[in-house]
């Protein structure tokens, strides 16, 4: 079974949208949302709704994206968890999915802005960029990763997601240094993901300045088997 982990904030009109492709797709799917303090509705109607795969976690402010992630993360009742938006679409089976990442510590999915319309376009986004075995090999050395299966041992061994992260650069600080501490990482390009490109304009992602140069930073760290001290794991 698997936890998909996703923040939300006022965002009650894509969560019909996002129940529908993951808790009511798949009786073997949990939804846990972190809610930042909504004032849409978006709290009552997930309660109101009584879904006994929906777990709600209200923070009641503003956070960070590595704070809701981690607040699903450590919430999350199943081995496997699925990282996520509230506004993207799986278009594969979710039996497709556990099927495919059951085998692997952490799995990397094929992304596209679009709608579910654009679910089969030519040339998909690739799932990560950085060099090793069975990964994608002679492209590149940094690695994008925003959708895919994480087992806990990762956060247990490797850590949570880092605290150095406003948004940006925080899911692929994770699943760089899950790859780097020795777990396998492996992409799958034929399952994909579809996020929503009618709601680009509507989030408002927060982002330090420097968080390239931290990230640059701390995969430098990684690549030498050295640990930032902010890193917190898994119990």
């Amino acid at each position: 079974m698997i936890s998909i982990v996703t923040g939300t904030l006022n965002r009650r009109h894509v969560l019909e949208g996002l129940i529908g492709n993951t808790v009511d797709a798949w009786d073997k799917l949990e939804l846990v949302l972190v809610d930042g303090g909504s004032t849409d509705g978006t709290v009552e109607y997930l309660k109101s709704l009584n879904h006994p795969r929906i777990k709600l976690i209200e923070v009641g402010k503003r956070s960070s994206y590595w704070h809701y992630m981690n607040l699903g993360v450590r919430n999350a009742m199943y081995e496997y968890v699925c990282q996520w938006n509230d506004d993207v679409l799986m278009v594969n089976k979710w039996e497709e999915v556990f099927d495919a990442v059951k085998n692997c510590d952490a799995s990397l999915f094929s992304w596209q802005y679009g709608d579910m319309t654009d679910r089969f376009p030519d040339n998909w986004n690739l799932c990560c960029y950085f060099d090793g075995p069975g990964l994608v090999p002679g492209v590149g050395h940094e690695i994008v990763m925003n959708y895919g299966v994480y087992k806990k041992d990762v956060f247990r061994k490797a850590g949570l997601y880092n605290n150095a992260y406003s948004y940006y650069y925080a899911d692929g600080d994770m699943s760089f240094r899950a790859w780097a501490f020795g777990f396998s990482v492996k992409p799958f390009p034929d399952i994909h993901v579809v996020s929503l490109i009618t709601e680009r304009e509507n989030k408002k992602a927060i982002n330090t300045q420097d968080g390239l140069q931290i990230y640059t930073t701390f995969l430098s760290q990684y690549r030498k088997k050295e640990m930032p001290s902010n890193i917190e794991f898994l119990q």
